[in-house]
């Protein structure tokens, strides 16, 4: 049994007004892909920032930081900036994953 996505009424007609009902779903297809595409570029931005502040990749940033070789590890800045980073580095895996899915089932 599929799974189904509710689109308020509205929005649903305007789609189908600009797409056509056949077409409806691939344009949909189409618009996620975009989406997480667009958000796999901000994330790979926010953590380029990161990446040029500490003159290192998150691996290994997360190395050092594990063997007590960053400065101020504990500091409200690096502490803060630790999280963020792990955490926008957890999020792209993720997307990077839902992406491949998602075109992987568009080719079929």
């Amino acid at each position: 049994m599929p799974n189904i996505l509710e689109i308020d009424k509205d929005l649903y007609n305007a789609l189908v007004e600009s797409f056509g009902e056949d077409a409806l779903k691939e344009k949909i297809d189409d618009i996620l892909i975009s989406a997480i595409e667009s958000r796999l570029e901000q994330y790979n931005s926010e953590i380029l920032k990161f990446e040029e502040k500490y003159g290192l990749p998150f691996h290994e940033f997360e190395k050092k930081w594990n063997g007590g070789k960053i400065k101020d590890k504990h500091s409200y800045e690096v502490e803060s900036d630790f999280m963020d980073w792990e955490m926008l580095e957890m999020e792209k895996k993720e997307l990077l994953s839902a992406l491949s899915r998602l075109k992987g089932l568009k080719k079929k």
